[in-house]
């Protein structure tokens, strides 16, 4: 349970970063595989209690899955060392429904931020805050509080 919450609280501190700064420290973001591969060479399964080839596919597969957005220039460089450290330090299945609801997530809050800046009774700073939420071509999304958000559901409804 301590580990889980570990990685929630390094997945917490990435998602902060991306919102308030649109971009993730490479201290953060390796810092944090890096403490997740020492923690599965020294204790023999990874923070979510699976075995070393568990993780191994886990890291294959994130970096399958995200490895082409990065090159289509629709993820950021942190979304993929994330989503591959997040293998490291759990499962396929921990990486498959994070990405799924992360993605869920993010369509929900494209939805309702375009609702909401629409609204009449919203004010003028939070339709501010709240345009950065709206998809575009000349401005990232901040993916990584969506795969916080599918992580923190995962870790509650499915481990």
């Amino acid at each position: 349970m301590l580990f889980k919450l570990f990685l929630l609280g390094w997945f917490a501190a990435c998602a902060f970063q991306d919102l308030t700064r649109l971009r993730v420290s490479n201290w953060l973001t390796l810092g944090g595989a890096l403490i997740a591969l020492l923690f599965l060479l020294t204790q023999g399964h990874t923070l979510t209690g699976f075995a070393p080839p568990a993780a191994a596919v886990g890291a294959l597969l994130a970096a399958a899955l995200s490895g082409p957005g990065y090159w289509l220039g629709k993820l950021g460089a942190a979304d993929v060392k994330l989503l591959v450290a997040l293998g490291v330090a759990s499962d396929p299945y921990t990486v498959l429904y994070t990405l799924a609801l992360a993605c869920l997530f993010c369509i929900c809050l494209m939805f309702a931020s375009k609702l909401l800046i629409d609204s009449q009774k919203l004010p003028a700073n939070y339709k501010s805050q709240l345009a950065r939420l709206q998809p575009s071509k000349s401005k990232s999304f901040p993916f990584i509080f969506a795969l916080f958000a599918g992580l923190l559901t995962t870790l509650a409804f499915v481990h």
